[in-house]
């Protein structure tokens, strides 16, 4: 029998779905395992990364931030969201009581051994309820990451407090680099990133990019931004540049665009090009890391996590950073050249295979 485990995977982005497909898709070429998938993140995303080993259930499994934007938060909605997700107890409300036993039937049906949770607390709960070990893997908790909105918006402190007890509870609790709140005890893994699947001669080639010609990637991951800069990115004429985020998918001179509603393996494009300018985020951050790609990277003053990826790039990447109102201005435009031309030296497959053993040696326990 094909053995399965099940994954809760915070829509959030899309950093917390790439992380997840690497663990699984390096879990599978171990073992076999299939997954039976949980989670509001499309199912296009997974489709690219893990297709054929999953039954992909929609269900909302996280919370997070509402945003209004890449770079912008919503704190109402935020809060009016949490509300609405919490309790997770079973014992607090038949609604959500419900839930847990309708999503731990599923579960269990499926003849799941283990519950992969990135980092949704709702995992933890049902597989508390299904009476399965549970896993996570997170690099900074939502609790953690509320703490100094707490008086901007005081109900944070709150929910802020019940996810991570419920993250406590974990069976096993893994942190991959780069951490934001480094805790004793608890095992440490490198970046976790999925694998390319074709060589950077075969992306261009499907992308219509000569080998010589300068490709730069442009990504706020999976959510859309202001891009007033594309027509200072269409004077570069000898360049090309993918840019996803964009209204609309479609070639405009030079620039390729894709809407945030196109498939993309983001992966394989970073391994056909030649430099990255993108929002700092763990998936962006953890798959540049694995390709050695130069990169200008865009942080938030109002995001606590920047602290940690920020430290991270700076000691570890190639390249430099930038705020967000630069980003949109284009300043960076005239600095791509320093990104272009150092020698890149991939490195091996990061903390994924790690996970994937920590899950194999729970699920034959």
């Amino acid at each position: 029998m094909t053995p399965r485990v099940a994954a809760f995977v915070s829509g959030h982005g899309f950093g917390h779905a790439a992380r997840s497909s690497a663990v699984l898709a390096a879990l599978h070429l171990r073992t076999g395992t299939e997954v039976e998938l949980f989670t509001d993140a499309p199912r296009w995303f997974f489709d690219e990364s893990i297709q054929g080993i999953f039954c992909y259930h929609r269900e909302v499994v996280d919370v997070g931030f509402r945003q209004r934007s890449a770079l912008r938060v919503d704190l109402k909605a935020t809060v009016e969201a949490l509300e609405d997700f919490f309790p997770l107890d079973a014992g607090k409300t038949d609604r959500l009581g419900g839930k847990l036993d309708r999503l731990a039937g599923a579960v269990r049906r499926a003849g799941c051994r283990a519950v992969l949770c990135d980092i949704s607390p709702l995992g933890v709960a049902v597989a508390e309820r299904a009476g399965l070990p549970s896993v996570v893997m997170e690099n900074f908790t939502w609790g953690w990451l509320y703490e100094p909105l707490h008086s901007r918006a005081p109900r944070l402190a709150h929910f802020g407090a019940e996810l991570d007890g419920w993250i406590e509870r974990a069976d096993v609790h893994l942190q991959a680099r780069p951490v934001c709140d480094r805790r004793r005890g608890l095992e440490q893994v490198d970046p976790v990133s999925r694998e390319p699947r074709s060589s950077r001669v075969e992306v261009r080639a499907r992308l219509g990019i000569d080998d010589d010609q300068r490709l730069t990637v442009i990504t706020m991951g999976g959510y859309g931004e202001d891009l007033p800069f594309l027509e200072q990115l269409k004077e570069r004429t000898g360049e090309r540049f993918l840019v996803t985020g964009a209204p609309a998918t479609g070639v405009d001179g030079n620039l390729l665009l894709f809407d945030n509603a196109t498939p993309l393996y983001m992966p394989d494009l970073l391994r056909a090009a030649d430099a990255v300018v993108a929002k700092l985020g763990y998936g962006t951050v953890a798959e540049v890391w694995r390709e050695d790609i130069p990169f200008a990277w865009v942080s938030r003053d109002d995001f606590r996590e920047m602290e940690a990826l920020e430290a991270f790039a700076s000691e570890e990447l190639r390249g430099f950073g930038m705020k967000a109102g630069e980003f949109g201005r284009g300043g960076w435009i005239r600095r791509l050249p320093e990104l272009y031309g150092e020698k890149r030296t991939p490195r091996g497959p990061g903390g994924a295979q790690r996970v994937a053993e920590v899950l194999e040696e729970v699920t034959a326990g």
